[in-house]
């Protein structure tokens, strides 16, 4: 819907699932785990980020 604007408001939702799930997935509570969880959690953000700008596309997941 983003994409669609210029709106009066802004479309969003509540991104903690999808940007814990993943990281919290490969971490599994080990510190060897820690560095992969980290990059995994920023790669989540940006693409939220670009989800909620309306700038997501399925390309950018693939990129990590």
């Amino acid at each position: 819907m983003n994409k669609l604007g210029p709106l009066p408001w802004q479309v969003s939702f509540s991104y903690a699932r999808a940007l814990q799930d993943p990281a919290l997935k490969a971490w599994k509570g080990e510190a060897a785990n820690v560095a992969a969880a980290q990059k995994i959690f920023y790669h989540r953000a940006k693409n939220e980020q670009r989800r909620a700008l309306g700038s997501y596309t399925k390309q950018l997941e693939e990129a990590a």
